[in-house]
């Protein structure tokens, strides 16, 4: 990693070159091949969903805490503005936000489809029938449910 690049290591890079490289064993069917990666994709959708929301959330003018109010005698709440100011950060904007964690969790799933993607495809570019197989099931496995989609929630949202 170079000294100005920031990015830190992915955590399953050398797990996906050993993948790519032939050197890691998987023993799955290619139907569960399938659903990984729709899982996967559907998480980072969901995750997606989120980070919108909290930028939302940052973006939100006015909470109705009195932080916008003037200077009125007992209407006045002297800590709204630095409530309203912590939440905005927390939604996004500091380090470990929702918003910033959330994309790690995304770059994780990431990896994890990454890892399957490239396993499958040692699999089934070695063996025609496997490949022919896995195209079959991508194409005609049915939906299966993935995990409740109310992972999160924000009144009014």
């Amino acid at each position: 990693m170079a000294d100005d690049d920031k990015t830190p290591p992915s955590p399953l890079s050398n797990l996906i070159t050993d993948a790519r490289e032939g050197r890691l064993t998987v023993r799955m069917d290619l139907e569960k091949f399938v659903y990984v990666d729709r899982d996967c994709q559907y998480f980072k959708e969901q995750i997606r969903q989120i980070q919108t929301q909290m930028t939302d959330i940052s973006r939100t003018e006015t909470w109705g805490l009195g932080e916008s109010y003037p200077q009125q005698g007992d209407r006045d709440l002297i800590s709204a503005k630095t409530m309203v100011q912590r939440w905005r950060e927390k939604s996004r904007g500091s380090e470990n936000g929702v918003y910033e964690v959330m994309e790690s969790h995304y770059k994780i799933i990431e990896d994890f489809q990454s890892l399957f993607r490239t396993v499958r495809e040692r699999i089934t570019s070695v063996d025609a029938e496997q490949a022919a197989k896995y195209q079959d099931l991508e194409a005609n496995l049915p939906k299966q449910a993935p995990a409740n989609p109310k992972i999160f929630s924000w009144p009014g949202l």
